[in-house]
């Protein structure tokens, strides 16, 4: 069930960025350099049997409008699904702790193959996972947006921390945060009649960096 009070931050503290900086105002922003870490965790009496994984990706796209206020910016951000790479083994390094061990190529590839399957997020009806701000306001730490997003033929509205730092000629955004499987409409993956599952709440980290468009 999601949580009634919406997705959680994960940290507090961040940085507070704002549309002042040296970025000007009333311009539009491509993404030109993204990554995206998904951690999705095991669940259920034989949990040991399974692995905690994670999704990443390098291919986020999208245009971001900033405007000043803040509140009148918004963007748009689409993740190819194709582009979601399971247990790469140099990512789960990096990210230590759970996800240090490596998870054997062919176990990594049934899960990738289970969760851009049409039980999940169903990629051979919507290949692209689109990403819309309704809207932005100022926060603790930052700014949270309303997020519209389109996946696996549905869509649904959550809200996301972020921090950003605006440049004369980079624009660079941060988000942490927590949604469960609910939040998008989804079903969390089972075997064994429950036995094994996937936990309902994942994590979601974001990074991108976005220039002037031409």
């Amino acid at each position: 069930m999601a949580d009634p009070a919406g997705p959680r931050r994960l940290r507090d503290g961040a940085p507070r960025g704002g549309p002042a900086g040296r970025s000007a105002a009333g311009e539009s922003w491509h993404v030109v350099a993204s990554n995206l870490s998904i951690r999705v965790f095991r669940d259920g009496p034989m949990q040991k049997l399974g692995h905690d994984h994670l999704i990443v990706s390098k291919s986020l796209t999208g245009d971001i409008a900033l405007r000043e206020p803040l509140a009148a910016s918004s963007f748009v951000l689409r993740v190819p699904l194709e582009s979601l790479v399971v247990d790469d083994a140099e990512a789960r390094a990096a990210a230590g702790g759970i996800f240090a061990a490596p998870v054997p190529a062919r176990d990594a590839e049934g899960t990738r193959r289970n969760m851009l399957g049409e039980k999940l997020l169903n990629a051979a009806r919507e290949p692209v996972m689109t990403l819309a701000s309704e809207s932005v306001t100022e926060s603790a730490g930052g700014y949270e947006a309303r997020v519209r997003v389109g996946l696996a033929g549905g869509e649904h509205v959550v809200t996301v921390p972020f921090t950003l730092r605006p440049g004369k000629d980079v624009l660079a955004a941060h988000a942490e945060f927590r949604l469960t499987h609910a939040d998008l409409g989804l079903e969390p993956f089972t075997v064994a009649l429950g036995a094994l599952k996937v936990r309902d709440d994942f994590e979601v980290d974001l990074t991108l960096e976005a220039r002037p468009a031409a």
